[in-house]
């Protein structure tokens, strides 16, 4: 983790710098997260690789734990973008989420890791932090879509709404969450264009899956 210079004045920033500092320690959040838990984080090694004072943290964020969730709220943020439907009367279009998360998952592949170790094996309030956030933003927007493509008669009838979105975002996670297998084994280079092909391919086979019954008679 690269360590930035203290810049001179320790004070409150101000004007343009203030919105700088911020996004510095954001930054320098994920670096930390990538590899080590909450608890092991102090907010003096988040404070001098973002090259800031150390109660800059406390400043903008309360204190370490707002830190934390500030990077996931960023994170999440970048998902809701693309699940909301872009005006009235529109819907979501599920290839477009599924291409931008792939590509979110490629330039950040820290991602699912972070989720399986600080929601599956941490416990307290971080950990119910993060489950809410994540199922407000992703799980209750795809839920919605589900429900509405089963009653419009696209999707099967049978179908039950959780288990389907909980489907497709397996398809999607468990590339990138397995990447050095998927990368030794299958010989996949994980860059922008993988992504694509990747968010692609599962549109095409989820699709497949859970598309209406043509009637009879119909062609097939």
């Amino acid at each position: 983790m690269t360590t930035r210079p203290i810049r001179g004045n320790p004070g409150r920033p101000s004007g343009a710098g203030k919105d700088q500092v911020r996004s510095d320690l954001l930054h320098a959040a994920r670096g930390h997260f990538l590899s080590r838990d909450f608890k092991a984080v102090s907010v003096k090694q988040i404070a001098e690789s973002a090259g800031v004072n150390g109660a800059m943290v406390n400043y903008y964020f309360g204190s370490k734990q707002g830190l934390y969730l500030a990077m996931v709220d960023g994170m999440l943020s970048e998902v809701e973008a693309n699940l909301r439907a872009p005006g009235p009367g529109t819907k979501i279009n599920l290839a477009d989420f599924s291409d931008s998360y792939c590509q979110l998952l490629v330039q950040n592949p820290w991602w699912p890791n972070f989720i399986v170790r600080e929601v599956l094996f941490s416990e307290g309030e971080i950990r119910e932090a993060v489950i809410r956030k994540f199922s407000d933003v992703m799980g209750a927007l795809l839920i919605e879509y589900a429900k509405q493509e089963i009653a419009d008669g696209h999707f099967r009838s049978d179908l039950d709404p959780r288990l389907t979105i909980i489907s497709f975002i397996s398809m999607t996670i468990f590339p990138f969450l397995a990447r050095p297998v998927m990368e030794k084994v299958f010989q996949l280079e994980f860059n922008e264009s993988t992504a694509g092909h990747i968010a692609a391919h599962n549109i095409r086979v989820f699709m497949h899956g859970v598309a209406a019954r043509k009637h009879s008679g119909e062609e097939t």
